[in-house]
């Protein structure tokens, strides 16, 4: 079986709009992981233990987290990457693997033959 220069086009084509794709998606949940997540955790702090520190505000707390990435601090790359890992790591369980569109289906079986099967009454 040959391909068509076509053929190759859309599927180059196709694979150029999946990476975009995914590169878009994964950068969207980099960004809620650098930005949107440590916000949420300032908000939920500020509510249930008081405020961050004295005088601080939401900037310095970014400016710690920034500072923690920069060190490396465990607990501030699990945060900016936590979102990402975890949408990925779902992803990959419940994604239906499907044939590439490369592979040739297989033929369906052959069709059994149905034999008829007659009940037997015996004259005891």
């Amino acid at each position: 079986m040959s391909s068509t220069p076509s053929d190759l086009e859309s599927s180059a084509v196709k694979h150029n709009q999946r990476l975009r794709f995914e590169l878009i998606f994964a950068s969207i949940w980099l960004a809620i992981g650098f930005f949107v997540f440590p916000a949420m955790i300032y908000g939920v702090g500020i509510l249930l233990l008081g405020p961050y520190g004295e005088n601080a505000g939401l900037g310095s707390f970014y400016a710690d987290f920034f500072g923690d990435l920069v060190e490396p601090a465990g607990r501030a790359w699990i945060l900016a990457l936590g979102p990402v890992i975890l949408i990925s790591a779902l992803r990959l369980v419940f994604f239906n693997f499907r044939r590439s569109s490369d592979a040739e289906p297989e033929p369906p079986p052959p069709p059994r033959e149905h034999t008829r099967v007659e009940p037997r009454v015996s004259g005891e």
